[in-house]
């Protein structure tokens, strides 16, 4: 073996003992801390990321059901389909969202809860809007306390 290829090997392993520091693996960005034996200390659970990432969901359609309302003329059959859609969403979410294993998730999907709620006042108001019977002018504020909360859930189920 060349001095050379016995170099770069080193660089490499150097490289890889650096991104696999000891006791801390790697996850999509996040950290998940193990114990001596390798296992995983708090690391998120499957029922509270299907939770967030129901949630999260329900987020995005109801944004596509704000976008409908955005664009002119209106289509109030349009509206009513994405609506419906971002209802279903929130539902199945706040059915997934139930429990929780650990007190970061706890936390977590109480905070998913908390959004789901918001989105539901957010689509009574638009719904009101366009009936002619309500307002909107709170929208940019429940959605910011929307996505306040989705962020706030995801880093408690992250610990």
């Amino acid at each position: 073996m060349s001095r050379r290829s016995l170099f770069w090997l080193v660089v490499v392993a150097a490289v890889a003992f650096w991104l696999w520091k000891p006791g801390e693996v790697s996850n999509e960005g996040s950290a998940i801390r193990t114990s001596s034996a390798g296992t995983s200390v708090g690391a998120p659970s499957a029922t509270g990321e299907a939770c967030l990432y129901a949630a999260e969901e329900a987020s995005r359609l109801t944004q596509e059901a704000a976008d409908v309302l955005l664009r002119a003329p209106i289509d109030p059959a349009v509206f009513s389909a994405a609506s419906e859609r971002a209802s279903a969403a929130i539902a199945s979410a706040e059915g997934m969202c139930g429990g929780g294993s650990s007190a970061g998730e706890q936390r977590a999907m109480e905070e998913a809860r908390g959004a789901l709620s918001e989105m539901r006042g957010l689509l009574s108001d638009f719904a009101g809007t366009l009936s002619g019977s309500g307002s909107a002018s709170d929208a940019p504020r429940r959605r910011e306390t929307i996505d306040a909360r989705l962020v706030a859930a995801r880093a408690a189920l992250r610990g």
